[in-house]
């Protein structure tokens, strides 16, 4: 498969990032110097591979950019103590820290091209073309940093050593600086290669700035007007369009799907430069030919809300990974072997919400007598909140379905769910997860931006606008793919019915943009993308959970870290919402420039 690979002039230097010293005093890496002037195109373009390479650098999406806002969505679990999945984040959190300086380091490379190619004597085609990509990645690095971080310092010419201090620009500031640069951008080139910005990709993402402008109430009427035109007009052109089945989005070095608005493209085969880290940190121990950790898994309550809202959904099994096949340990190149002919139960893991049930007087087939082992899985349909799974109805299960393996077991594997314990209890992050991961090493690029997305936004945009009708006919667009998406069309998820109502149509958008992008960089943003009442609809699905509610329980009478949380003790008061908005600034940061500060005005809409 052919794909576009980000070159970096200076690899070792990248892969070590200095969280010491202020991310706003970088020197450029091209050159250590930025008075140099561009001779050629060829340099200038070397120099802009660059800046592509810092975005899709270890610190940006090659990792940071990727477990920074999964975690901090609201949607993630880790085991206590972590403050950034329990929305707890503490200013000297080093993933916070690191991602900050990733979009900062970037920038800083994007700023000091911009003012070289300026400079040079090239040819006003060429500035047009190249200044305007590094422009659009410009954008892009102070879109995820305003949506993250609120006020944060603007800084648009190449470093120095004067004016480093820099305080926080207010974010009506940061996003008109975004807005100049899209606009700047909208003349380069209509197609590119694999990998580049072109003008209908900056045409999307400046709807997308528009649409957050407008919820942030920053000039709204007019920017919701924005926001539609630029949606019409790359809808109307079709140079995008939904891929056919979901899951093949998130496969091994995805390309050329017409869905893909803007994407990191990467290699294994250098472990010195970029390359896409999210399996290693997402996927389960033992689950792939690499090394993987299990460090963070998907919240129970967050898989119920997928399964309860939509049961059947293909797209369910491809954001949670809930059964691999077992190995014998990290970077070990086989799965374990099958215990009979055909794969089974007995062969591979499964974690909520299935457990494994033995059989006892049956045998797997080609096996030396080894006991069948079956995979349950908890009775959604059966709850009278499938969001939220009862545990009267568990508790009761086998005298209400009367004696049977399934019958008797669900009650203990449900409580099971809940105790303290490290096991595998929680699903993980499916569209991170590399089966053939090489060492730390995903064969899996990155979407950044897809048309699914694009169309969610424009919907709200239409429903807002008055035309709830045309929104709803957005929606579906997004749900007939997902009901496409399996070996066989699923009868989940339907369309939504024309008789909605603008604020049903509202609440259903939010909800239905957290499951499609579930597991994706944009799910922080996505997940506060409308303040702090839809914010609260989706954490009380947290605080209203039962077997979390039991896990909560369960912990505070032991003294192991694994188990469900309950969000602020889950008291979701108005001071909790407002300051889950945003992440804090880094301690480092501030304690390296003295113009920021780490206050109450960082928070909140």
């Amino acid at each position: 498969m052919k794909r576009y690979k980000y070159y970096i002039l200076s690899l070792a230097v990248l892969c070590s990032f200095s969280a010491c010293d202020s991310l706003l005093n970088e020197d450029p890496l091209y050159s250590q110097n930025s008075n140099i002037v561009f001779q050629t195109e060829d340099n200038a373009e070397l120099a802009l591979l660059g800046c592509y390479g810092y975005m899709s650098a270890p610190n940006a999406y090659g990792q940071m950019w990727q477990e920074a806002p999964i975690v901090a969505s609201g949607l993630a679990w880790a085991q206590r103590p972590e403050d950034l999945n329990s929305l707890n984040t503490l200013a000297a959190n080093s993933l916070v820290s690191l991602a900050w300086g990733g979009m900062y380091k970037a920038i800083a490379e994007i700023n000091a091209f911009l003012e070289s190619i300026d400079k040079s004597g090239l040819s006003a085609a060429v500035k047009t073309q190249k200044g305007g990509e590094a422009k659009f990645l410009r954008a892009l690095a102070y879109y995820n940093l305003v949506s993250t971080f609120g006020d944060v310092p603007l800084k648009t010419v190449a470093s120095s050593s004067e004016g480093i201090s820099i305080a926080r620009s207010p974010r009506e500031e940061v996003f008109s600086q975004i807005t100049q640069d899209l606009v700047d951008a909208l003349s380069i080139s209509e197609k590119s290669a694999v990998g580049r910005a072109n003008s209908w990709a900056v045409k999307a993402f400046l709807g997308k700035v528009y649409y957050k402008m407008a919820v942030l109430g920053i000039d709204a009427a007019a920017n919701w007007q924005n926001a539609k035109n630029m949606f019409d007009a790359v809808y109307t052109s079709h140079v995008y369009s939904l891929e056919p089945k979901f899951a093949n989005l998130f496969g091994e070095y995805v390309s050329t799907s017409k869905e893909s608005i803007f994407q990191m493209n990467y290699s294994t085969g250098n472990a010195n430069g970029c390359y896409n880290r999210g399996s290693n940190r997402f996927a389960p121990q033992a689950s792939t030919s690499g090394i993987n950790w299990s460090t963070y898994r998907v919240a129970k309550f967050a898989y119920d809300m997928h399964e309860g809202t939509y049961p059947g959904d293909p797209r369910i099994d491809v954001n949670f990974l809930t059964k691999w096949r077992a190995r014998n340990g990290n970077n070990q190149a086989n799965p374990k072997p099958q215990v009979g002919t055909a794969l089974c139960a007995n062969d591979s893991v499964c974690t909520y919400p299935y457990w494994k049930i033995k059989y006892t007087d049956m045998t797997v087939p080609g096996s030396n007598n080894v006991n069948m082992e079956v995979t349950a899985k908890m009775p959604y349909a059966e709850f009278p909140n499938p969001k939220n799974p009862s545990l009267s109805v568990c508790d009761n299960y086998e005298a209400t379905h009367g004696a049977s393996p399934y019958n008797s077991s669900v009650a203990k594997a449900v409580n099971d769910f809940a105790k303290t314990g490290n096991a595998e209890k929680w699903p993980y992050f499916g569209k991170l997860y590399d089966q053939t991961q090489t060492g730390t090493m995903a064969h899996k690029n990155l979407m950044v931006y897809r048309y699914a997305e694009m169309l969610l936004l424009m919907a709200d945009v239409y429903n807002e606008l008055g035309d709830t009708p045309k929104a709803i006919s957005l929606a579906n667009e997004v749900l007939a793919r997902a009901r496409k998406s399996g070996a066989v069309s699923s009868a989940q998820p339907t369309d939504w019915s024309a008789s909605l109502t603008k604020e049903q149509v509202t609440e259903k958008l939010y909800f239905e943009r957290i499951i499609e992008l579930c597991g994706e960089p944009s799910i922080y943003d996505m997940v506060r993308i409308r303040g702090t009442v839809y914010f609260k609809k989706f954490l009380e699905l947290n605080t209203t959970h039962e077997l979390t509610i039991l896990g909560e329980k369960n912990y505070t009478s032991s003294v192991n870290n694994f188990a469900d949380r309950l969000l602020n003790n889950g008291n979701l008061t108005d001071d909790f919402l407002k300051k889950n908005l945003l992440l804090p600034i880094p301690t480092s940061e501030i304690d390296a420039n003295p113009g920021l500060t780490n206050n109450d005005n960082n928070f909140g809409y």
